[in-house]
Protein backbone atom coordinates (compact mmCIF):
# COMPACT_ATOMS: atom_id res chain seq x y z
CA UNK A 1 0.00 0.00 0.00
CA UNK A 2 1.72 3.53 -1.10
CA UNK A 3 1.70 5.91 1.45
CA UNK A 4 0.05 9.08 1.71
CA UNK A 5 1.99 12.44 2.12
CA UNK A 6 1.10 16.10 1.96
CA UNK A 7 2.48 18.59 -0.08
CA UNK A 8 3.92 21.53 1.84
CA UNK A 9 1.69 24.64 1.02
CA UNK A 10 3.14 26.58 -2.31
CA UNK A 11 4.77 23.60 -3.55
CA UNK A 12 5.46 22.66 -6.60
CA UNK A 13 7.05 19.85 -8.36
CA UNK A 14 10.28 20.41 -10.60
CA UNK A 15 9.23 17.81 -12.60
CA UNK A 16 5.70 18.50 -13.24
CA UNK A 17 6.30 20.36 -16.59
CA UNK A 18 9.18 18.23 -17.80
CA UNK A 19 7.61 14.72 -17.18
CA UNK A 20 4.39 14.19 -20.04
CA UNK A 21 3.59 11.08 -18.17
CA UNK A 22 3.33 12.17 -14.61
CA UNK A 23 0.12 10.85 -13.89
CA UNK A 24 1.36 7.24 -14.55
CA UNK A 25 4.39 7.52 -11.79
CA UNK A 26 4.21 6.10 -8.70
CA UNK A 27 2.66 7.40 -5.73
CA UNK A 28 5.33 6.37 -3.39
CA UNK A 29 7.92 7.98 -5.61
CA UNK A 30 5.87 10.94 -5.89
CA UNK A 31 5.81 11.73 -2.51
CA UNK A 32 9.81 10.77 -1.95
CA UNK A 33 10.82 13.58 -4.26
CA UNK A 34 8.17 16.21 -2.40
CA UNK A 35 9.56 15.22 0.59
CA UNK A 36 13.18 15.73 -0.16
CA UNK A 37 12.31 19.34 -1.70
CA UNK A 38 10.50 19.96 1.38
CA UNK A 39 13.40 19.08 3.46
CA UNK A 40 16.03 20.65 1.61
CA UNK A 41 13.52 24.04 1.90
CA UNK A 42 13.25 23.52 5.88
CA UNK A 43 17.28 23.19 5.36
CA UNK A 44 17.50 26.63 3.39
CA UNK A 45 14.85 28.41 5.52
CA UNK A 46 17.00 27.54 8.92
CA UNK A 47 20.37 28.16 7.08
CA UNK A 48 18.99 31.53 6.35
CA UNK A 49 17.94 32.24 10.12
CA UNK A 50 21.13 31.44 11.37
CA UNK A 51 22.61 33.59 9.09
CA UNK A 52 20.63 36.34 9.78
CA UNK A 53 21.24 36.01 13.37
CA UNK A 54 24.63 36.28 13.17
CA UNK A 55 25.31 39.13 11.11
CA UNK A 56 23.19 40.74 13.77
CA UNK A 57 25.27 39.56 16.28
CA UNK A 58 27.83 40.74 14.07
CA UNK A 59 26.57 43.90 13.55
CA UNK A 60 26.44 44.59 17.29
CA UNK A 61 29.50 43.75 18.25
CA UNK A 62 31.06 46.23 15.63
CA UNK A 63 29.15 48.79 17.30
CA UNK A 64 30.13 48.17 20.46
CA UNK A 65 33.59 48.06 19.36
CA UNK A 66 33.22 51.22 17.48
CA UNK A 67 31.86 53.06 20.84
CA UNK A 68 34.74 51.53 22.57
CA UNK A 69 37.19 53.21 19.77
CA UNK A 70 35.42 56.39 20.01
CA UNK A 71 35.78 56.07 23.92
CA UNK A 72 39.44 55.63 23.65
CA UNK A 73 40.18 58.29 20.96
CA UNK A 74 38.39 60.87 23.16
CA UNK A 75 40.50 59.79 26.53
CA UNK A 76 43.63 59.69 24.26
CA UNK A 77 42.83 63.40 23.11
CA UNK A 78 42.67 64.42 26.49
CA UNK A 79 45.88 62.91 27.49
CA UNK A 80 47.90 63.64 24.40
CA UNK A 81 47.10 66.89 22.68
CA UNK A 82 47.69 66.75 19.09
CA UNK A 83 50.82 68.81 17.08
CA UNK A 84 48.35 70.38 14.43
CA UNK A 85 47.87 74.05 15.46
CA UNK A 86 43.95 75.01 15.20
CA UNK A 87 42.24 77.47 12.60
CA UNK A 88 42.92 81.25 13.31
CA UNK A 89 39.44 82.57 15.00
CA UNK A 90 37.84 85.42 13.31
CA UNK A 91 40.20 88.89 14.30
CA UNK A 92 36.85 90.64 14.59
CA UNK A 93 35.27 90.04 18.33
CA UNK A 94 38.56 88.75 19.58
CA UNK A 95 39.63 90.16 23.21
CA UNK A 96 42.65 91.78 23.17
CA UNK A 97 45.28 90.67 25.73
CA UNK A 98 45.69 91.80 28.75
CA UNK A 99 43.14 93.60 32.12
CA UNK A 100 40.04 94.21 30.94
CA UNK A 101 38.93 98.14 29.86
CA UNK A 102 38.63 99.97 33.24
CA UNK A 103 40.10 97.35 35.39
CA UNK A 104 43.88 98.75 37.09
CA UNK A 105 47.08 97.31 35.12
CA UNK A 106 49.68 95.24 36.86
CA UNK A 107 52.78 96.88 37.78
CA UNK A 108 55.90 95.42 39.65
CA UNK A 109 55.79 96.74 42.76
CA UNK A 110 58.07 99.28 44.63
CA UNK A 111 61.53 98.29 46.46
CA UNK A 112 61.36 100.23 49.67
CA UNK A 113 64.99 100.49 49.96
CA UNK A 114 67.82 101.12 47.88
CA UNK A 115 71.31 99.26 48.43
CA UNK A 116 73.57 100.80 45.91
CA UNK A 117 73.29 104.30 43.79
CA UNK A 118 75.52 104.01 40.55
CA UNK A 119 75.65 107.76 38.71
CA UNK A 120 76.33 106.82 35.14
CA UNK A 121 78.13 109.56 32.72
CA UNK A 122 76.18 111.18 29.96
CA UNK A 123 76.97 109.20 26.79
CA UNK A 124 79.22 111.02 23.72
CA UNK A 125 77.72 109.09 21.13
CA UNK A 126 73.92 108.69 20.42
CA UNK A 127 73.29 105.20 21.18
CA UNK A 128 70.43 104.88 18.48
CA UNK A 129 72.02 106.54 15.67
CA UNK A 130 75.67 106.79 16.64
CA UNK A 131 74.91 110.54 16.08
CA UNK A 132 77.76 112.84 17.29
CA UNK A 133 77.44 116.56 18.84
CA UNK A 134 75.40 115.83 21.84
CA UNK A 135 73.67 118.51 23.62
CA UNK A 136 73.20 118.33 27.79
CA UNK A 137 69.63 117.91 28.71
CA UNK A 138 68.28 119.18 32.23
CA UNK A 139 66.30 115.93 32.50
CA UNK A 140 68.27 113.26 35.20
CA UNK A 141 67.04 109.58 34.12
CA UNK A 142 66.13 107.33 37.14
CA UNK A 143 65.78 103.26 36.57
CA UNK A 144 65.63 101.29 39.37
CA UNK A 145 66.40 97.65 39.10
CA UNK A 146 66.28 94.59 41.35
CA UNK A 147 68.20 91.23 41.40
CA UNK A 148 69.68 88.78 43.65
CA UNK A 149 73.31 88.39 44.61
CA UNK A 150 74.49 84.94 44.61
CA UNK A 151 77.52 85.21 47.36
CA UNK A 152 77.57 81.54 48.50
CA UNK A 153 77.92 81.71 52.25
CA UNK A 154 77.89 79.11 55.22
CA UNK A 155 77.80 80.23 58.72
CA UNK A 156 79.79 77.37 60.44
CA UNK A 157 78.70 77.76 64.25
CA UNK A 158 80.78 76.27 66.86
CA UNK A 159 78.40 75.47 69.79
CA UNK A 160 81.09 75.20 73.30
CA UNK A 161 78.72 74.08 76.03
CA UNK A 162 79.61 73.49 80.10
CA UNK A 163 78.33 70.43 81.16
CA UNK A 164 77.13 69.24 84.49
CA UNK A 165 77.22 65.55 85.86
CA UNK A 166 73.68 63.64 86.50
CA UNK A 167 74.02 61.34 89.06
CA UNK A 168 70.61 59.58 87.86
CA UNK A 169 72.07 58.98 84.47
CA UNK A 170 75.58 58.82 85.24
CA UNK A 171 76.62 60.99 82.61
CA UNK A 172 77.73 64.65 81.59
CA UNK A 173 74.86 66.48 79.92
CA UNK A 174 74.47 69.84 78.67
CA UNK A 175 71.44 72.33 77.43
CA UNK A 176 71.10 72.87 73.66
CA UNK A 177 71.11 76.16 72.19
CA UNK A 178 68.83 78.51 70.25
CA UNK A 179 69.12 77.06 66.79
CA UNK A 180 71.28 74.00 67.56
CA UNK A 181 70.17 70.40 66.23
CA UNK A 182 71.92 67.95 68.99
CA UNK A 183 74.04 65.79 67.25
CA UNK A 184 73.98 67.04 63.53
CA UNK A 185 75.93 68.38 61.59
CA UNK A 186 73.87 70.50 59.42
CA UNK A 187 71.77 72.92 60.66
CA UNK A 188 67.88 73.45 60.80
CA UNK A 189 67.92 76.53 57.77
CA UNK A 190 69.57 74.20 55.11
CA UNK A 191 67.12 71.11 56.10
CA UNK A 192 63.95 73.78 55.88
CA UNK A 193 64.83 74.95 52.80
CA UNK A 194 65.64 71.62 51.38
CA UNK A 195 62.03 70.27 52.52
CA UNK A 196 60.88 73.32 50.96
CA UNK A 197 62.41 72.82 47.28
CA UNK A 198 60.62 68.81 47.77
CA UNK A 199 57.34 69.66 48.62
CA UNK A 200 56.78 73.12 47.75
CA UNK A 201 58.58 73.23 44.56
CA UNK A 202 57.94 69.61 43.61
CA UNK A 203 62.04 69.04 42.63
CA UNK A 204 63.61 65.76 43.38
CA UNK A 205 66.11 65.00 46.06
CA UNK A 206 69.18 65.39 43.57
CA UNK A 207 67.90 68.85 42.11
CA UNK A 208 67.68 69.68 45.85
CA UNK A 209 71.75 68.44 45.96
CA UNK A 210 72.71 70.50 43.26
CA UNK A 211 70.70 73.91 44.16
CA UNK A 212 72.05 73.76 47.64
CA UNK A 213 75.48 73.26 46.57
CA UNK A 214 75.79 75.75 43.44
CA UNK A 215 73.68 78.27 45.02
CA UNK A 216 74.60 78.24 48.91
CA UNK A 217 77.71 75.87 48.22
CA UNK A 218 76.22 73.41 51.04
CA UNK A 219 77.40 70.23 50.03
CA UNK A 220 75.27 66.62 50.52
CA UNK A 221 74.14 63.46 49.46
CA UNK A 222 70.32 62.88 48.48
CA UNK A 223 70.21 60.69 51.37
CA UNK A 224 70.87 63.36 53.94
CA UNK A 225 67.75 65.99 52.54
CA UNK A 226 65.63 62.15 53.05
CA UNK A 227 66.96 61.98 56.40
CA UNK A 228 65.86 65.84 56.98
CA UNK A 229 62.52 64.95 55.72
CA UNK A 230 61.75 61.80 57.74
CA UNK A 231 63.03 63.47 61.19
CA UNK A 232 60.77 66.72 60.52
CA UNK A 233 57.92 63.91 59.83
CA UNK A 234 58.29 62.42 62.87
CA UNK A 235 58.02 65.65 64.37
CA UNK A 236 55.13 67.23 62.91
CA UNK A 237 53.27 63.91 63.07
CA UNK A 238 51.44 65.64 66.11
CA UNK A 239 50.49 68.60 64.24
CA UNK A 240 49.40 66.56 61.62
CA UNK A 241 46.83 64.52 63.71
CA UNK A 242 45.55 68.21 64.97
CA UNK A 243 44.98 69.06 61.45
CA UNK A 244 43.25 66.06 60.87
CA UNK A 245 40.62 66.39 63.87
CA UNK A 246 39.93 70.32 62.66
CA UNK A 247 39.08 69.32 59.18
CA UNK A 248 36.90 66.69 60.30
CA UNK A 249 35.49 69.45 62.61
CA UNK A 250 34.99 72.01 59.41
CA UNK A 251 32.04 73.47 58.54
CA UNK A 252 32.78 73.01 54.49
CA UNK A 253 35.32 70.80 52.72
CA UNK A 254 36.47 69.57 49.23
CA UNK A 255 37.92 66.54 48.54
CA UNK A 256 39.25 64.12 45.96
CA UNK A 257 41.28 61.46 45.00
CA UNK A 258 44.32 60.73 42.13
CA UNK A 259 46.19 57.94 41.53
CA UNK A 260 49.70 57.30 42.58
CA UNK A 261 52.72 55.30 42.91
CA UNK A 262 54.73 53.68 45.30
CA UNK A 263 57.19 51.20 44.93
CA UNK A 264 55.97 50.64 41.47
CA UNK A 265 52.48 49.49 43.18
CA UNK A 266 49.41 51.00 42.52
CA UNK A 267 47.95 53.46 45.27
CA UNK A 268 45.90 56.58 45.98
CA UNK A 269 46.75 59.64 46.55
CA UNK A 270 43.80 61.30 48.42
CA UNK A 271 43.07 65.21 49.64
CA UNK A 272 40.62 66.92 51.88
CA UNK A 273 40.48 70.53 52.74
CA UNK A 274 39.24 74.11 52.18
CA UNK A 275 40.60 77.76 52.25
CA UNK A 276 42.43 77.08 55.74
CA UNK A 277 43.14 74.25 55.74
CA UNK A 278 44.51 70.87 53.48
CA UNK A 279 45.65 67.12 54.08
CA UNK A 280 46.81 64.98 52.30
CA UNK A 281 46.94 61.09 52.50
CA UNK A 282 48.32 57.93 50.49
CA UNK A 283 46.61 54.78 50.83
CA UNK A 284 46.40 51.44 49.08
CA UNK A 285 42.99 51.57 47.58
CA UNK A 286 40.53 54.08 46.52
CA UNK A 287 37.91 52.28 48.52
CA UNK A 288 35.46 53.85 51.00
CA UNK A 289 37.89 53.18 54.32
CA UNK A 290 40.17 55.58 52.72
CA UNK A 291 37.23 58.22 52.54
CA UNK A 292 36.61 57.32 56.00
CA UNK A 293 39.81 57.68 57.32
CA UNK A 294 40.29 61.24 55.52
CA UNK A 295 36.81 63.26 56.75
CA UNK A 296 35.09 60.79 59.19
CA UNK A 297 31.74 58.57 59.13
CA UNK A 298 29.93 61.77 60.22
CA UNK A 299 31.03 64.96 58.92
CA UNK A 300 28.89 67.36 60.04
CA UNK A 301 29.30 70.47 57.32
CA UNK A 302 29.04 70.86 53.43
CA UNK A 303 31.19 68.26 51.27
CA UNK A 304 31.86 68.95 47.94
CA UNK A 305 33.11 66.24 45.72
CA UNK A 306 32.36 64.36 42.45
CA UNK A 307 30.31 61.67 41.96
CA UNK A 308 32.37 59.17 43.08
CA UNK A 309 30.38 56.53 45.56
CA UNK A 310 32.88 56.30 48.08
CA UNK A 311 32.03 59.98 49.76
CA UNK A 312 29.11 58.27 50.63
CA UNK A 313 29.90 56.86 53.64
CA UNK A 314 31.64 59.66 55.36
CA UNK A 315 27.71 60.64 56.06
CA UNK A 316 27.94 64.16 55.18
CA UNK A 317 25.47 67.17 56.65
CA UNK A 318 25.47 68.70 53.26
CA UNK A 319 26.46 67.17 49.92
CA UNK A 320 27.22 69.46 46.40
CA UNK A 321 27.80 67.54 43.56
CA UNK A 322 30.45 69.06 41.11
CA UNK A 323 28.67 70.98 38.46
CA UNK A 324 32.21 71.46 36.39
CA UNK A 325 32.29 67.55 36.08
CA UNK A 326 28.58 67.45 34.77
CA UNK A 327 29.43 70.10 31.58
CA UNK A 328 32.73 67.36 31.43
CA UNK A 329 30.49 64.61 31.06
CA UNK A 330 28.53 66.25 28.27
CA UNK A 331 31.44 67.85 26.32
CA UNK A 332 32.90 64.03 26.14
CA UNK A 333 29.25 62.43 25.20
CA UNK A 334 29.18 64.81 22.84
CA UNK A 335 32.72 64.36 21.62
CA UNK A 336 31.79 59.97 21.72
CA UNK A 337 28.78 60.93 19.42
CA UNK A 338 30.82 62.46 16.75
CA UNK A 339 33.41 60.17 16.66
CA UNK A 340 31.10 57.10 16.57
CA UNK A 341 31.70 54.79 13.30
CA UNK A 342 29.46 54.42 11.26
CA UNK A 343 27.75 57.86 12.40
CA UNK A 344 24.68 57.76 14.51
CA UNK A 345 21.70 59.70 15.12
CA UNK A 346 20.76 60.39 18.89
CA UNK A 347 19.27 64.09 18.03
CA UNK A 348 17.55 63.85 21.46
CA UNK A 349 20.83 63.02 23.44
CA UNK A 350 22.62 66.08 21.49
CA UNK A 351 20.26 68.40 22.25
CA UNK A 352 19.91 67.26 26.19
CA UNK A 353 23.92 68.04 26.32
CA UNK A 354 24.18 70.81 24.50
CA UNK A 355 21.51 72.38 27.33
CA UNK A 356 22.56 70.57 30.28
CA UNK A 357 25.93 72.19 29.53
CA UNK A 358 24.69 75.38 29.30
CA UNK A 359 22.66 75.15 32.49
CA UNK A 360 25.54 74.36 34.36
CA UNK A 361 27.63 77.21 33.14
CA UNK A 362 24.81 79.14 34.60
CA UNK A 363 25.06 77.67 37.82
CA UNK A 364 28.74 78.56 38.01
CA UNK A 365 28.06 81.99 37.29
CA UNK A 366 25.66 82.32 40.04
CA UNK A 367 28.61 80.56 42.39
CA UNK A 368 30.98 83.31 40.84
CA UNK A 369 28.21 86.12 41.95
CA UNK A 370 27.70 84.65 45.36
CA UNK A 371 31.62 84.55 46.05
CA UNK A 372 31.81 88.22 45.14
CA UNK A 373 29.00 89.35 47.02
CA UNK A 374 26.83 90.37 44.29
CA UNK A 375 23.95 87.77 44.73
CA UNK A 376 22.64 87.44 48.04
CA UNK A 377 22.25 84.04 50.02
CA UNK A 378 18.55 84.63 50.20
CA UNK A 379 18.17 85.80 46.71
CA UNK A 380 20.23 82.80 45.83
CA UNK A 381 17.89 80.42 48.37
CA UNK A 382 14.73 82.48 46.59
CA UNK A 383 15.74 81.35 42.95
CA UNK A 384 15.91 77.32 43.77
CA UNK A 385 12.54 76.18 42.79
CA UNK A 386 12.61 77.70 39.37
CA UNK A 387 15.87 76.15 38.86
CA UNK A 388 14.59 72.77 39.85
CA UNK A 389 11.69 73.72 37.14
CA UNK A 390 14.03 74.06 34.48
CA UNK A 391 15.70 70.84 34.98
CA UNK A 392 13.01 69.09 35.26
CA UNK A 393 11.76 70.01 32.18
CA UNK A 394 15.16 69.69 30.59
CA UNK A 395 15.52 65.94 31.92
CA UNK A 396 11.88 64.68 32.29
CA UNK A 397 11.95 62.42 28.76
CA UNK A 398 14.27 59.40 28.60
CA UNK A 399 17.30 59.50 25.96
CA UNK A 400 18.16 57.51 22.82
CA UNK A 401 22.11 56.76 23.80
CA UNK A 402 22.63 55.47 26.84
CA UNK A 403 25.79 57.22 28.38
CA UNK A 404 23.50 60.27 27.73
CA UNK A 405 20.68 58.38 29.92
CA UNK A 406 23.00 57.09 32.37
CA UNK A 407 23.61 60.57 32.74
CA UNK A 408 20.19 61.81 33.19
CA UNK A 409 19.57 59.28 35.43
CA UNK A 410 22.24 60.28 37.35
CA UNK A 411 21.02 63.94 37.32
CA UNK A 412 17.78 63.04 38.36
CA UNK A 413 17.63 60.15 41.12
CA UNK A 414 21.47 59.93 42.52
CA UNK A 415 22.29 63.76 42.82
CA UNK A 416 18.76 65.17 42.67
CA UNK A 417 19.45 66.50 46.47
CA UNK A 418 23.21 67.64 45.88
CA UNK A 419 22.57 69.68 42.95
CA UNK A 420 21.45 73.19 44.34
CA UNK A 421 23.18 73.13 48.14
CA UNK A 422 25.64 75.58 46.99
CA UNK A 423 22.69 78.28 47.31
CA UNK A 424 21.14 77.45 49.83
CA UNK A 425 24.31 76.96 52.77
CA UNK A 426 26.92 79.79 52.52
CA UNK A 427 30.52 79.75 51.82
CA UNK A 428 30.09 76.62 49.24
CA UNK A 429 31.02 76.92 45.69
CA UNK A 430 29.20 75.11 42.98
CA UNK A 431 32.17 73.20 41.65
CA UNK A 432 35.02 71.39 43.12
CA UNK A 433 37.71 73.03 41.26
CA UNK A 434 39.68 73.76 44.87
CA UNK A 435 40.29 70.14 44.98
CA UNK A 436 41.50 69.93 41.69
CA UNK A 437 43.74 72.47 42.09
CA UNK A 438 45.11 71.36 45.33
CA UNK A 439 45.90 68.13 43.68
CA UNK A 440 47.57 69.51 40.75
CA UNK A 441 50.94 70.32 42.22
CA UNK A 442 50.82 66.06 43.37
CA UNK A 443 50.19 65.04 40.28
CA UNK A 444 53.08 67.37 38.58
CA UNK A 445 54.92 65.68 41.65
CA UNK A 446 53.97 62.21 40.31
CA UNK A 447 55.15 62.97 37.14
CA UNK A 448 58.49 64.49 38.20
CA UNK A 449 59.48 61.17 40.76
CA UNK A 450 57.18 58.52 39.74
CA UNK A 451 55.57 58.53 43.47
CA UNK A 452 57.58 56.84 46.43
CA UNK A 453 59.43 54.39 47.04
CA UNK A 454 58.24 53.04 50.19
CA UNK A 455 55.88 53.44 53.22
CA UNK A 456 57.43 55.95 55.36
CA UNK A 457 58.31 57.88 52.00
CA UNK A 458 54.79 58.40 51.68
CA UNK A 459 53.80 58.76 54.91
CA UNK A 460 56.08 61.96 54.95
CA UNK A 461 54.52 62.56 51.40
CA UNK A 462 51.03 62.98 53.31
CA UNK A 463 52.54 64.92 56.42
CA UNK A 464 54.95 67.45 55.50
CA UNK A 465 52.79 68.08 51.92
CA UNK A 466 49.97 68.74 54.41
CA UNK A 467 51.27 70.86 56.50
CA UNK A 468 53.62 72.79 54.29
CA UNK A 469 50.26 73.59 52.28
CA UNK A 470 48.10 74.36 55.56
CA UNK A 471 51.36 77.07 56.66
CA UNK A 472 50.54 79.23 53.10
CA UNK A 473 46.84 79.39 53.48
CA UNK A 474 47.43 80.32 56.89
CA UNK A 475 49.58 83.17 55.94
CA UNK A 476 52.44 81.51 57.53
CA UNK A 477 56.20 81.61 56.38
CA UNK A 478 56.67 78.22 55.51
CA UNK A 479 60.60 78.42 55.85
CA UNK A 480 60.20 79.55 59.24
CA UNK A 481 57.83 77.48 60.42
CA UNK A 482 59.92 73.98 59.47
CA UNK A 483 62.86 75.87 61.49
CA UNK A 484 60.71 76.05 64.12
CA UNK A 485 59.45 72.66 63.98
CA UNK A 486 63.07 71.60 64.03
CA UNK A 487 64.87 73.68 66.93
CA UNK A 488 61.61 74.52 69.29
CA UNK A 489 58.88 73.09 71.27
CA UNK A 490 55.79 71.63 69.86
CA UNK A 491 53.70 74.39 71.11
CA UNK A 492 55.93 76.56 69.22
CA UNK A 493 55.49 74.79 66.40
CA UNK A 494 52.07 74.94 66.81
CA UNK A 495 51.52 78.84 67.23
CA UNK A 496 53.89 78.87 63.69
CA UNK A 497 51.23 77.14 61.51
CA UNK A 498 47.92 78.15 63.00
CA UNK A 499 46.91 81.52 62.58
CA UNK A 500 44.40 80.46 65.73
CA UNK A 501 45.63 77.71 67.57
CA UNK A 502 42.31 77.04 69.65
Amino acid sequence: MSRRMEAPVGFECPYRHNCPHLDQLSTTWVMEVYQEEFDLQTQYQAMEERYLQRIAELEKTLRERDAKIAQLRLQHQKQFKTNVQPPSPPTRGVRKRGAPQGHPPWRRRPPDHIDQTTPVPAPKVCPRCQGKGLVPHPEVYEHIQEDIVLTPQIRTTCFIHQQCWCPRCRRPVYRVAEGELPGCRIGPVTRAVASHLRYNLQIPYRKVQHILCDLFGMPLVPASAMAFDRKATALGRPLYEELVAKLKSSETAYADETSWRENGQGCYLWFGGNQDLARYQITGDRSSDSAVLLLGDDFDGTLVTDAYAAYNAVNARHRQTCWSHIATRCKEILKQIELTRPPITVPRSVVFCNRLKDFSSRLCELGCKLRNKKLSQPKARAMIPLLERQLKRLASRSLDYAPAETLRARIMNKDHDKLFTFLRVPGVEPTNNHSERSVRPMVIMRKISFGTRSEAGSESHGVLTSLLETARRQGKDRIRFLVTLLTEPLDAARNALFANSA
